[in-house]
């Protein structure tokens, strides 16, 4: 069977989700309220103190990949699916529902993250620069555990060897500010092909190989810039609170925007493909 109409307007509004070069919310609200404070940081902060910043962003972020395993919650992924469908049993399941179940599930997900990351930044900004260091961290965290939760909302096994690094390079395309979307969805469609054709046993030692491979240079410059435009605000009194409750909820949001786009395309591809008869 192949796409319901439901699924076939979805699959274009993903197309065209990766082949607009339009910014996310996160960059258009980064370009329009901090840029002037990220063009003042810029100049007056010393380039030993960026470069140091993004090695302490990179170490932040190799900790959380490692570690968002254990924060995952696949329970609640079926619970939330078996409200829809009374045949998931398993998150694997959800790859043979219609679209709408994944999507429901997904909007679950969505909203539970937008809202923790609100809090969290609200509890940290009424402490200023001096939570920033726990802020950050806590951030991320959530935006990871997000991207793994919406891949198991859309059937993809988060237990899977290679699949943390697959959500770590959704991470990267969500928050590194790229412009050319189409060309990071295409590398990750390589990846995947790549790890899927291989066996279990080599599969495991190919996503070993590749859990050494880290973010480029330039996401997490782009990164940095963006904390650091943050950072200057978040030291004012009271407004510190404001500031970080909306910019954790528009980075949590444009990092599951993008998750969501990248693991609902997988499910559609994966369905065309099961339907399409293997030729002789």
């Amino acid at each position: 069977m192949g796409l319901s109409s439901y699924e076939g307007k979805a699959r274009e509004e993903v197309e065209l989700f990766f082949r607009s070069p339009e910014d996310g919310v996160l960059s258009r609200v980064t370009r329009s309220l901090f840029k002037p404070i990220e063009v003042v940081a810029e100049r007056l902060i010393p380039g030993s103190v960026l470069e140091a910043a993004g090695n302490g962003v990179e170490a932040i972020l190799r900790g959380i990949a490692s570690l968002s395993d254990h924060t995952l919650d696949t329970g609640t992924i079926i619970n939330e699916a078996r409200r829809h469908s009374e045949v998931v049993d398993k998150v694997e399941d959800l790859r043979r529902q219609d679209l709408r179940v994944a999507d429901a599930v997904a909007d679950v997900v969505t909203g539970q993250h937008q809202l923790a990351a609100a809090l969290q930044g609200a509890g940290c900004g009424f402490g200023g620069a001096a939570l920033l260091a726990a802020d950050i961290p806590l951030l991320f965290g959530v935006a990871m555990r997000v991207v793994r939760q919406l891949g198991a909302a859309y059937g993809v096994d988060p237990g899977l060897p290679g699949e943390g690094v697959i959500a770590l390079k959704v991470f990267e395309l969500a928050a590194g500010g790229t412009r050319d979307r189409y060309a990071e969805l295409l590398q990750l469609d390589a990846l995947k092909d790549e790890l899927d054709g291989l066996e279990p046993a080599r599969r495991a030692e190919k996503a070993a190989v590749l859990g050494g491979l880290f973010m480029s240079r330039e996401a997490v410059k782009r990164i940095v810039s963006i904390l650091l435009s943050r950072k200057l605000l978040q030291t004012v009194p009271i407004a510190g609170a404001a500031v970080g409750a909306g910019f954790n909820y528009l980075f949590v949001s444009d990092v599951a925007e993008t998750a969501r786009a990248v693991y609902r395309r997988r499910f559609l591809v994966d369905k065309e493909r099961s339907a399409t008869p293997a030729r002789a």
